[in-house]
């Protein structure tokens, strides 16, 4: 029988020129134990731009009434796919060191209920030498790798285990009606099971993690949905209430 990876990494997007850099990345880990996972829109063309065997690649679930994206929908649907223990949420766009797998593993092996986040700037080049924006969490007073607050916990380049992920019941697909808020709501929804049940959850920044992103647009109309005001509060009034969603069970 063949044995599933340990790592199942998640890269949805609507770009496809920005798969390139986060392929460049991952054939260069020294951690091999992986699977890629990759839902797009079905009319990019995402699976001519990969090397046969290297990525699963998934549509994108289809958009419900009012939806401003189906985001949320598409996480459901690849960690459903999944077959890691440890799931990588890595952007497109994004590119990291050769052992940064390695340490996201490392991790989760001393401790299968840590979250972790990397850190890492936006650039305008390639080269990565022109910066565009600097990561706040980014401290000197902390060491390498300490306990952080649970929204320090940046979707873009982090692992969780697939566990946490099915113990709040995956994304609120609700949220596909509005802009941000994705890794947002499961971080802390994973919070509020540790101050209802003691769940254990641990939230960390490894500040050895670097990746490196190239500063790109977002979609139209982004800011105007952004759901960080009054639409996310009136789902997270819900959550109080019962933090595990019904999308993955």
């Amino acid at each position: 029988m063949e044995n599933n990876p340990k790592i199942s990494i998640l890269t949805p997007t609507v770009r496809p020129a920005g798969l390139a850099l986060v392929a460049k990345a991952l054939r260069r880990q020294s951690f091999c134990d992986f699977e890629w996972i990759i839902t797009s829109p079905d009319d990019i063309g995402t699976p001519a731009l990969l090397p046969e065997n290297f990525a699963i690649y998934m549509t994108d679930p289809p958009k419900q009434q009012g939806d401003y994206w189906s985001l949320n929908k598409a996480y459901n649907a690849m960690l459903r796919q999944a077959k890691g223990d440890l799931i990588v949420s890595w952007q497109d766009y994004t590119y990291a060191k050769p052992d940064a797998l390695q340490k996201f593993w490392d991790h989760y092996a001393l401790d299968h209920k840590k979250v972790v986040s990397g850190v890492g700037n936006k650039y305008q080049d390639e080269e990565f030498t022109v910066v565009t924006w600097q990561d706040p969490r980014q401290r000197s007073d902390q060491g390498s790798f300490y306990p952080c607050y649970f929204a320090d916990i940046e979707w873009n380049f982090c692992a969780i285990p697939i566990k946490a992920l099915y113990a709040i019941g995956g994304f609120d697909e609700k949220l596909d009606k509005y802009g941000g808020m994705d890794g947002y709501s499961v971080v802390d929804r994973l919070n509020l099971l540790n101050e209802q049940h003691g769940a254990g959850w641990d939230f960390y920044l490894d500040q050895t993690n670097v990746s490196f992103s190239l500063d790109h647009d977002r979609l139209p109309g982004w800011d105007e949905r952004n759901a960080i005001g009054g639409p996310y509060q009136e789902r997270r009034s819900a959550y109080l209430e019962n933090p595990k969603l019904p999308f993955l069970q």
